[in-house]
């Protein structure tokens, strides 16, 4: 565990187990390959999916990575951008979220009232609609514009995925955090759905983000890192 301390006298977070508003931040070690799901099992890989975590782990060991979102600076998808060890915000009403990531600009929307879902156009985030199973906030997401990758290392999900997520607030000893809990459902690239779980340390301390530009910090050239290539889409 990679926890950072809040400073002394910091405020907690509303007691009301429903309401995430605030500043959070993954305090664990980053993920840079999903290799088994929650329980510890294998991802349960397709032929298809195989050969694509395959070739993208190929490409990094060559040091030939291939173009991806990271590279081009466009929203990654939810797994990626919240795998990252940057601060985010959320800003919660009665009808909806709205979470902004320090990092790549990120920014999901999910919608309370699934009658104000925009239709039919895919999006880079999908389209996000959020309902309580209790004090637990479910979130499900599909309607994607891109092929994505789930973490670093390419971990695959097709645009056609649909990702549930189901959060809780949690307070252990002092500690408040997000309990976030992932379900992939794919077979494009998988057998069956799989899931895994990440925690988010709450950290009112960080909501005044610092300015980041995407591009300046990818090292890129005329809006992509020099040394990506195009991947195969066979």
């Amino acid at each position: 565990m990679m926890s950072r301390r809040l400073p002394p006298g910091s405020p907690e977070p509303s007691p009301d187990p429903r309401n995430f508003d605030g500043g959070w931040r993954h305090d664990s070690e980053l993920v840079f390959q999903n290799t088994r799901d929650m329980f510890g099992h294998k991802l349960p890989y397709n032929e298809a999916g195989r050969k694509v975590i395959n070739r993208r782990v190929m490409s990094l060991k060559n040091d030939t990575p291939f173009i991806n979102a990271s590279g081009k600076c466009i929203p990654m998808g939810q797994p990626w951008q919240m795998d990252l060890n940057m601060p985010w915000r959320v800003f919660q009403s009665k009808d909806r979220f709205d979470i902004l990531f320090e990092e790549y600009h990120g920014y999901i929307q999910i919608l309370m009232d699934p009658s104000k879902a925009p239709a039919g156009a895919a999006a880079y985030m999908g389209t996000s609609l959020g309902h309580w199973d209790g004090d637990t906030l479910v979130v499900e997401t599909k309607g994607f514009k891109d092929d994505l990758w789930l973490d670093v290392d390419g971990t695959p999900a097709s645009k056609n995925a649909k990702l549930t997520q189901r959060i809780r607030k949690v307070k252990a000893g002092d500690r408040w955090y997000l309990e976030d809990i992932f379900t992939l459902d794919d077979p494009t690239y998988y057998t069956s759905p799989w899931s895994w779980a990440r925690d988010y340390a709450w950290h009112p301390d960080l909501t005044f983000f610092a300015e980041y530009n995407c591009e300046l910090q990818t090292g890129a050239n005329g809006g992509l890192t020099p040394n990506l290539v195009p991947e195969p889409k066979d």
